[in-house]
C-alpha cells in the first residue's frame, strides 16, 4: 500500500508556519479570560492553522433571480459565508423573475432588489456571535460592498452592460488564481454579459488566445436548470472550453417537490416540527424572513406563487420545508466536511453528484435503498444527506443566537491515520485507521461504508469492523489496475443537533 499525494485540499500535512500561528493565537487569550472565550480560540485556531495546509476557501460568485427559494438559499448561505471566499452576489433575472424595463417590458414575479440589502443588515445582528464560533465570518459591510444588480430587465437580456456584468467581467479577468465558481440559481444571463464584453474587448487582438485560455482555465459555472436561454445561445457556443457542471434534476429533491423526492426516514428534519424548533423560533430575526410553507407570508411582487398561502398546498403542513432549489451550487463546495466533493463533480457530496458530458458535468444517479423509481435513483446523490445537512444548518442557526461556545455544538474532526489516497494491490488487505476529536467533548461513534456510486470498481468489498474506528478490507482480486473504492469515515457526536465530519478515502488499485 503506498500513500498517494492528494490532489486538492484534503490530508495534507501541516506545516511548520501553521504550527506557530496556532501557538500565536492562542497566546493571544489573556490567561484569566473566560474559558469559554479560550475554548473558542483554541477549536478555531486548531481550524484555522490546519487551514495554511489547504488551498483558499472556494472563490464564489452567486448570481440569483429572487425566487422564494433563492431568498432561502441566501439567508443558509450567509450562516455559511464563512467557507467562501465570495466575489461577488449578484442579482439577475431568468424565465420566472424579471424587472421589466419601465416601457415596453412589463415587470414579472418581480420582488424587487431590496431584501438582499435587508438580509445582510439582519445578518449584522448575527455577526458578532457567528465569529465566536468560527473564524473566517465577512463582515456586513464586506457583503454589501459585493452586492451589485446585474440584467434584470427582461429575460435572457444580456444587451446591456450592468454594473453586475462589469463586476464579474473584472473578478474572471483579475490575477486571482481559479477556480472561480459562478453559481447560476436563476438566468445566467448576467455572467453570459460578463462574457460578452471580454470577447468584444480583446477578439481579434494578440492577447484574445491567452484570454480564452485564462477564462476557460479560471470559470467553473455551477447551472441550477436552464432559466434562461443564454447558456445554449451564447456561453456555450462562443466559450465551449468553460466548464459547467449542470444540475438539471438533484435540485428538486431540495426544492418544492422535496416530498415526493426525500426518503421517509430523513423528511423530519424537513417537516414543521423540526423547522420551527431549530430555525422558525427563538433563532433572531433573519429567521424571521424564512418562507416555509403556508406560512401566510407573501412574497411582494410574486403573487403566482401560492404556496405561502394557508388555505393551500394542503399535503404540506403550515411550516413544512419549501424550497432551497440552490443551496446544492454552493453545498458542492463544502470541503469542510471532508467529502471532498470540489475535487471531482463525480465524488458527490452535500451539492450532489456528477457524471463527465460534453461540456463538463451533469447530474447522474445514485442506488437508493429507499425508491426503486427512476426519478427517486437520480434524485439520490442529493437527498441522501439530507439529515446530516439540516442537522448540520441547525447547529448553525444556534451559533447565531449563543454568545458563548460552550452553548452550542459543533462538528467533531475525523482524521485517518494512513491518508486519505491510497495505492493499493488488488489482492491486499487494507486496514484504515480512523480517529475522532470533537471540540465540545461530545461522545462520538464510528461508521464506515463504501460509496459504490462514486467508484470506478463496479463491486462492494466486505468491510470488518464498518463500526468502530478501525476498518479492514481485501481490495477484490478482480479490481481492475487504475480503479478506485471510496471509503467514507463518518464521525459523529451525541450533541444537539447531532452533527458529523467526514472523511473520504480513495483507493485506486495498482499495476
Amino acid at each position: 500500500m503506498r500513500t498517494r499525494k492528494p490532489r486538492s485540499i484534503a490530508g495534507r500535512i501541516l506545516p511548520v508556519a501553521a504550527a506557530g500561528a496556532l501557538a500565536a493565537a492562542l497566546l493571544a487569550v489573556p490567561a484569566h479570560a473566560d474559558p469559554d472565550d479560550r475554548a473558542s480560540a483554541f477549536a478555531k485556531a486548531c481550524r484555522h492553522a490546519g487551514e495554511h495546509a489547504n488551498q483558499d476557501k472556494p472563490r464564489v460568485i452567486v448570481t440569483q433571480d429572487g425566487e422564494v427559494d433563492d431568498m432561502d438559499s441566501s439567508i443558509r448561505f450567509l450562516y455559511y459565508a464563512n467557507e467562501f471566499d465570495i466575489a461577488g452576489i449578484i442579482y439577475s433575472s431568468s424565465r420566472f423573475h424579471w424587472a421589466g424595463d419601465g416601457g415596453s417590458v412589463a415587470p414579472f414575479r418581480w420582488t424587487g432588489t431590496d431584501w438582499v440589502n435587508q438580509y445582510i443588515d439582519l445578518y449584522a445582528q448575527l455577526y458578532p456571535n457567528l465569529k465566536k464560533h468560527a473564524d473566517g465570518y465577512p463582515t456586513p459591510a464586506a457583503l454589501r460592498s459585493l452586492y451589485k444588480i446585474g440584467n434584470i430587465e427582461n429575460v435572457s437580456e444580456m444587451t446591456k452592460v450592468t454594473e453586475g456584468s462589469e463586476w464579474i467581467r473584472k473578478v474572471i479577468l483579475d490575477n486571482k488564481p481559479g477556480p472561480l465558481y459562478a453559481q447560476a440559481w436563476g438566468g445566467l444571463n448576467t455572467i453570459a454579459r460578463a462574457l460578452k464584453s471580454i470577447q468584444e474587448e480583446y477578439e481579434g487582438t494578440s492577447q484574445w488566445p491567452a484570454i480564452q485560455q485564462k477564462v476557460s482555465d479560471k470559470l467553473v459555472i455551477y447551472n441550477i436548470l436552464n432559466q434562461d436561454a443564454t447558456l445554449a445561445d451564447y456561453i456555450k457556443p462562443n466559450w465551449p472550453q468553460v466548464k459547467i457542471i449542470d444540475n438539471q434534476s438533484q435540485f428538486w429533491s431540495f426544492a418544492y417537490q422535496w416530498k415526493s423526492n426525500v426518503p421517509e426516514p430523513f423528511q423530519y428534519t424537513l417537516r414543521a416540527p423540526y423547522m420551527e424548533a431549530n430555525f422558525l423560533n427563538g433563532h433572531g430575526e433573519l429567521f424571521q424572513q424564512y418562507r416555509t410553507y403556508r406560512d401566510g407570508k407573501p412574497t411582494p411582487g410574486d403573487d403566482q406563487n401560492n404556496r405561502w398561502r394557508p388555505e393551500q398546498n394542503l399535503t404540506y403542513d403550515v411550516h413544512d420545508f419549501i424550497s432551497e432549489g440552490d443551496s446544492p451550487a454552493y453545498m458542492y463546495l463544502f470541503d469542510f466536511n471532508g467529502l471532498r466533493s470540489s475535487e471531482d463533480p463525480t465524488y458527490g457530496g452535500w451539492g450532489g453528484r456528477f457524471a463527465p458530458n460534453a461540456s463538463g458535468w451533469i447530474d447522474t444517479s445514485d442506488v437508493n435503498p429507499y425508491s426503486s423509481t427512476a426519478t427517486n435513483q437520480r434524485r439520490y446523490p442529493q437527498t441522501r444527506w439530507v439529515e446530516d445537512i439540516q442537522n448540520d444548518f441547525a447547529a448553525r442557526a444556534d451559533w447565531g443566537m449563543t454568545r458563548k461556545y460552550s452553548q452550542a455544538n459543533h462538528n467533531p474532526e475525523a482524521s485517518v491515520k494512513e491518508g486519505l489516497d491510497l495505492t493499493c494491490k488488488a489482492g491486499s488487505t487494507v486496514t484504515l485507521r480512523g480517529k475522532g476529536k470533537d471540540p465540545d467533548h461530545d461522545r462520538l461513534s464510528y461508521k464506515w461504508w463504501q460509496y459504490t456510486d462514486a467508484d470506478t470498481y463496479p463491486g462492494a468489498v466486505e468491510l470488518t469492523g464498518a463500526d468502530t474506528p478501525s476498518v479492514s478490507f481485501t481490495v477484490p482480486a478482480d479490481a481492475a489496475p487504475g480503479s478506485t473504492i471510496h471509503l467514507i469515515l463518518e464521525v459523529k457526536d451525541d450533541g444537539t443537533p447531532a452533527l458529523k465530519h467526514y472523511q473520504r478515502v480513495v483507493i485506486t488499485v495498482s499495476g
